[in-house]
C-alpha cells in the first residue's frame, strides 16, 4: 500500500512539474511577444473591450489567456491588460519622401519630395544618389546610394480614441533593406507599439528612440552590420537565434553562419583639422587622408547640405588619398568616418569643403618646330602667372591627335635645359599638345598647361624645315 501511494504521489509531481515547466514557458513567449498595455477604467467588460479594440471580438479569451485571467469576466478599474499586437485592429500610417537627390525610384518611377511611401512600396538610390523617408512618428531614415528597400510595416494602433486619457496612436514599423545602407534617427515617443526595425537578409535590428546604421551586402557577401551612435539597438541573428544588445557607441557584425554577435566599440571620429577646406579640381584628385589608430579604409560622404540629407558621393576610401575631382565647383559638406578590419564603421566628422576651378600658374609664350637630324624638335619658353620666367627644369609632355586627349601618339620628355621636345617624324596635319611641369604640391602628379594646337604644314622635312609661333593655345 505504501509503495502504490509512493507511486502516486511521484506521477502527480511528475505532471505538477510539466505543468508548471509549460506554464512557465507559456509566461515567457506571452512576456516576449508585442502587446499595448490598457488600463481598465470603472464600467469595463473584457468581451465589450474586445469589440472594440480587436481585429475578431470572439478574441476575447484570448486576452484573458495571455493576462492569466482566471475569471474573464471579472476585471477591476486600474488594473493593466497587455493585449497582443497581432490581435488588434490597426490602420496604414503613409511614410512620405522628404528628401530627393539624384536618380531614386518609387516603385520603379522617379521619386519625388512629398510622394506618400504606402505599405510594400519599394525604394531605390542609383549611383551617387540618396533620399530621405519621414515616418509617420516623425522617426527619419535615409537610404544611401547604391541602397533598395521595402517599407513592409508602417502602422497606428488605437487604445480607444485619441482625446481619451489612455487613447492616442501607437506606431509601428519595418523597414526591409534588400542591399546598401540605411541610416536612421528614431525619434522617442512613448507610444510606440514596436521597436522600429530595420530587417536585412541575415539580421533584425530593433530600436526604441535612437541613431543608428544598417547595412548589407545584397547577398554578395553574408551577414550585415549595425553601428549604434545613440540610444540602445537590439541586433537579432534569426538563422542562428541568438543576438546582442549594443548601447551606444558600439556595433556588431551579424553573419548568418556565426552564433555569437560579438559587441565592438566604435573608432572615434577622425581628426580634420589638417584636411584643406578649398582644393583646387586637380588638388581635389588626391585629397589626403587624415590618420586614424585602429582604421583600415575610411567612408567618405559629400553633401549639398550641412544636415547631409542631400548626399551626392558615397565612396569607401582604402587608399591614403580620394578622388573627389568629379565634383562640380562650388562649396560642398564632406563627411568622414573610419572602417575597422571588421568593416564597422565609426563616429563621423564633417566639414565644409569648397572646390575651385584650376588656375593655370604659367603658360607658353614663344615657341618653334625645327628639324633636326630629320627629327621633328619643339622648343619652347614658359611665363609664370606673375610674369616671372619659368624655371628650367623636367617637363612631360602629351601629343594627341584629338583636342580630347582620347587618342594619345606620344608622350616626350623633355630634361629642361633648354626646353625642347623630340616629336620624332611627324607628318603634315594638326595636332593637339600639353606640357607638364613637376609640381612642388603634388609630388609624381605633374601640373599641366592649357592645350596648344600643333598644325604642321604641307611640305614640312622637305621646302618646309622650320615653323615660328609653333603653338597656338585652342581656348583663347
Amino acid at each position: 500500500m505504501k509503495h502504490v501511494l509512493a507511486r502516486r504521489v511521484a506521477r502527480g509531481l511528475r505532471g505538477w512539474l510539466l505543468a508548471a515547466s509549460l506554464l512557465s514557458a507559456l509566461t515567457v513567449a506571452s512576456a516576449q511577444e508585442a502587446s499595448l498595455p490598457y488600463t481598465v477604467r470603472a464600467g469595463d467588460k473584457l468581451i465589450v473591450l474586445a469589440s472594440e479594440l480587436l481585429i475578431r471580438p470572439t478574441d476575447w479569451n484570448e486576452v484573458a489567456r495571455f493576462n492569466g485571467l482566471s475569471d474573464p469576466n471579472l476585471i477591476r478599474p486600474g488594473q493593466t491588460l497587455n493585449i497582443p499586437l497581432r490581435l488588434m485592429k490597426s490602420s496604414p500610417a503613409a511614410a512620405r519622401v522628404v528628401s530627393v537627390e539624384g536618380d531614386v525610384q518609387l516603385n520603379n518611377q522617379p521619386a519625388s519630395v512629398g510622394a506618400a511611401v504606402s505599405e510594400g512600396a519599394r525604394l531605390m538610390t542609383g549611383p551617387n544618389s540618396s533620399a530621405v523617408v519621414q515616418l509617420a512618428d516623425g522617426s527619419r531614415m535615409q537610404m544611401l546610394p547604391g541602397s533598395l528597400a521595402e517599407l513592409v510595416t508602417s502602422r497606428n494602433y488605437s487604445l480607444r480614441d485619441a482625446s481619451a486619457a489612455e487613447g492616442g496612436n501607437w506606431f509601428a514599423g519595418l523597414l526591409r533593406l534588400t542591399r546598401g545602407a540605411v541610416e536612421t534617427l528614431a525619434t522617442k515617443i512613448e507610444k510606440r507599439a514596436a521597436p522600429l526595425q530595420v530587417q536585412t537578409p541575415t539580421s533584425l535590428v530593433g530600436v526604441r528612440g535612437t541613431r543608428f546604421r544598417v547595412a548589407t551586402d545584397g547577398g554578395e557577401k553574408p551577414g550585415s552590420r549595425a553601428e549604434v551612435l545613440e540610444g540602445l539597438v537590439r541586433a537579432d541573428n534569426p538563422a542562428q537565434q541568438s543576438g546582442a544588445d549594443l548601447p551606444k557607441g558600439t556595433g556588431a557584425v551579424i553573419d548568418p553562419a556565426q552564433k555569437d554577435v560579438q559587441v565592438v566599440k566604435l573608432l572615434p571620429a577622425p581628426d580634420l583639422g589638417n584636411m584643406p577646406g578649398e582644393l583646387t579640381t586637380r588638388q581635389a584628385a588626391a585629397l589626403p587622408m587624415p590618420s586614424l589608430p585602429g582604421a583600415v579604409a575610411f567612408r567618405l560622404q559629400v553633401a549639398s547640405d550641412a544636415g547631409f540629407e542631400r548626399i551626392a558621393r558615397d565612396v569607401r576610401v582604402a587608399a591614403t588619398t580620394a578622388d573627389l575631382s568629379a565634383l562640380p565647383l562650388g562649396t560642398w559638406h564632406l563627411r568622414l568616418r573610419g572602417i575597422d578590419a571588421q568593416t564597422l564603421e565609426g563616429y563621423d566628422s564633417a566639414r565644409p569643403l569648397t572646390i575651385k576651378a584650376d588656375l593655370r600658374p604659367w603658360r607658353i609664350i614663344n615657341s618653334s618646330l625645327g628639324l633636326v637630324g630629320g627629327k621633328a624638335q619643339l622648343s619652347w619658353t614658359g611665363m609664370k602667372a606673375d610674369g616671372e620666367p619659368l624655371p628650367v627644369g623636367p617637363a612631360t609632355a602629351e601629343l594627341a591627335s584629338d583636342q580630347a586627349f582620347a587618342s594619345v601618339i606620344g608622350k616626350p620628355v623633355s630634361a629642361g635645359a633648354p626646353h625642347a621636345f623630340d616629336l620624332g617624324d611627324l607628318q603634315a596635319g594638326r595636332y593637339f599638345l600639353r606640357i607638364g611641369m613637376a609640381d612642388a604640391a603634388l609630388p609624381g602628379q605633374p601640373l599641366f598647361s592649357e592645350v596648344y594646337r600643333l598644325d604642321v604644314p604641307p611640305g614640312w622635312g622637305t621646302s618646309i624645315v622650320n615653323v615660328m609661333t609653333a603653338l597656338q593655345p585652342v581656348d583663347r
